[in-house]
């Protein structure tokens, strides 16, 4: 495997990596795209509390299987600049695309065998990609088809019903108080203060910072109405460990989509896509997510992906090596 750093012009530069099987040989490439929050090309943040390697290992495997593979720092993390947190959808998405016409232009990428892959969050930039790039094919990881603010309220409604389900006083108290009310109304506070602001970042409660162009520009954005323009091959992978998605949405997508899909739910894996045993929990996930790390990434999920990947865009040189 040949892995070399890139780096995209422009007025803010993106940095990135990029990986062949080998070199001077034309491939199908994907274009990896990570989920939310300050986390780098690899799937790592800067203080060291997260390190994932999702990213790292999903190009690793897809390089593998004979793809070329684009990750990059998104705004904010490894060598980028800028705060992630106060870059909105368009300004994601305008480094998506960026990404993929470096891509596209790359003298060892077969341009008409791109796919974009997004993961959690960006499995929506990637809907947008989809939309308006034309690629020839589309993968959403731990997400797809809700838009942000759906699946941030379903996150809600299965925190409630485990806080409800609680033994003894602790469940009593939640239930008597009705604390999935009055959560509600708070959030519904926060999300139009965000939305009647013009600010990138606004505080609420003085200190806390809130990513308020991010969550004005996602509450804008239709992914139904989008995943109905459509026209590539679309793949979609759950796991049935992950609180952070509702799964019963992929039933969707053969309607929404003009080209053809599929979707697999996977028994005993969570939102990064690793082996999970434990529980699905709203609640626990952050200390289920300790141990979680520790484990590979699910065999079945990768069998999945390989499966989709390798029927519908065999590894071939179009300058005629073999």
């Amino acid at each position: 495997m040949i892995e070399k750093e890139i780096m995209i012009q422009g007025n803010d530069p993106i940095f990135g990596t990029l990986t062949f099987p080998e070199e001077d040989v034309t491939y199908p490439a994907l274009l990896l795209l990570p989920g939310s929050g300050p986390v780098d090309r690899d799937g790592n943040d800067r203080k060291g509390k997260y390190q994932t390697n999702l990213y790292k290992d999903l190009a690793h495997f897809m390089t593998g299987l004979g793809f070329a593979v684009l990750r990059f720092d998104k705004r904010g993390t490894g060598k980028r600049g800028g705060d992630w947190m106060a870059a909105g959808l368009s300004d994601l998405t305008s480094d998506a695309k960026s990404a993929m016409k470096f891509l596209r232009a790359h003298p060892n990428v077969d341009q008409e065998n791109v796919i974009v892959c997004g993961h959690s969050e960006r499995t929506i930039i990637a809907t947008i990609l989809a939309e308006t790039m034309n690629p020839a094919g589309c993968m959403l990881l731990s997400g797809g088809v809700d838009n942000l603010m759906q699946a941030l309220h379903h996150q809600r409604q299965l925190a409630y019903k485990e806080l409800f389900e609680l033994p003894g006083f602790k469940g009593w108290i939640n239930r008597t108080l009705k604390v999935d009310v009055k959560n509600e109304k708070k959030t519904e506070k926060l999300l139009e203060k965000m939305k009647k602001s013009d600010e990138d970042i606004i505080k609420i409660q003085f200190f806390f910072k809130q990513p308020a162009k991010w969550f004005r520009e996602h509450s804008d954005y239709d992914t139904r109405a989008a995943l109905k323009k459509v026209t590539c091959l679309v793949f979609a992978l759950h796991g049935d460990k992950d609180p952070l998605v509702e799964s019963r949405v992929l039933e969707e997508l053969d309607e929404l989509v003009q080209g053809k899909s599929e979707y697999h739910i996977i028994h005993n894996m969570e939102h990064g896509l690793r082996v999970q045993d434990e529980e699905r929990s709203m609640l626990k996930m952050k200390k289920i997510f300790k141990e979680v790390l520790k484990r590979p990434l699910h065999e079945e999920g990768l069998e999945k992906m390989a499966g989709w990947l390798n029927s519908h865009f065999k590894t071939k040189d179009v300058s005629g090596s073999k």
